[in-house]
């Protein structure tokens, strides 16, 4: 019995062309893989930590590349879009943060009015922009509103509000100011904002009180 000579396989053989094709389909979908993995778009991140009501234009963004899908890309604002005049954040932002939708708004949309508290002498390590702070007051003696917790002679130290936003933190030079300290401008709900208003009109020694583990990214 003769053996069977071994052909080379030719263009007509069917296995072949299905070797070829899973060959050139394998570098199609390699190819675009390496293309959707190198795609990036631009978007806008907060060049420096700001507080919440602070002014957003370009001169506190920057931009930059990110490789996302499209459904994550859609919540940031893409740098085609550019700044809105007149919004603000709605929340601290940190120094690099891409900038979501939902953090900027019109002013009016906050509930919170910003208010520029004077303090005297060191400041709590956590008190910076972005973090989260309790007010506190003490009352001059006959200077309390009436139901205080210091009216009518002896001020005892009074709650104004809790977990307020710190939005900038401005030192002061003892040549300057007559003794070293810093102005701290915090966001107040508008419901306590009158109580505060009046402390600041007596000059009652405010406090600010930092909470635990609300510090921000940077004073």
């Amino acid at each position: 019995m003769r053996a069977r000579r071994l052909q080379a396989p030719t263009w007509r053989d069917p296995r072949l062309l299905v070797g070829i094709a899973l060959v050139l389909g394998s570098v199609v979908v390699g190819a675009r893989t390496v293309q959707a993995a190198s795609a990036t778009s631009g978007v806008w991140a907060v060049s420096s930590p700001v507080g919440a009501g602070t002014a957003l234009g370009e001169a506190e963004l920057h931009v930059v590349q990110v490789s996302v899908d499209a459904a994550t890309a859609s919540a940031y604002l893409p740098a085609t879009e550019p700044p809105v005049a007149g919004w603000v954040a709605l929340r601290g932002l940190s120094a690099g943060e891409l900038l979501p939708r939902a953090a900027v708004a019109p002013a009016a949309d906050l509930a919170e009015r910003a208010v520029s508290l004077p303090m005297q002498g060191a400041l709590p390590e956590g008190v910076r922009t972005g973090a989260l702070a309790d007010v506190w007051v003490s009352w001059p003696q006959d200077a309390a509103p009436a139901g205080s917790a210091g009216a009518p002679s002896q001020p005892r130290p009074e709650q104004l509000a809790e977990a307020v936003e710190v939005v900038a933190v401005r030192q002061r030079s003892a040549a300057l100011a007559g003794a070293a300290g810093a102005d701290v401008e915090v966001l107040v709900p508008q419901g306590v904002l009158p109580s505060v208003l009046s402390a600041l009109a007596v000059e009652a020694a405010v406090v600010l009180v930092p909470l635990p583990g609300g510090a921000g990214g940077g004073s």
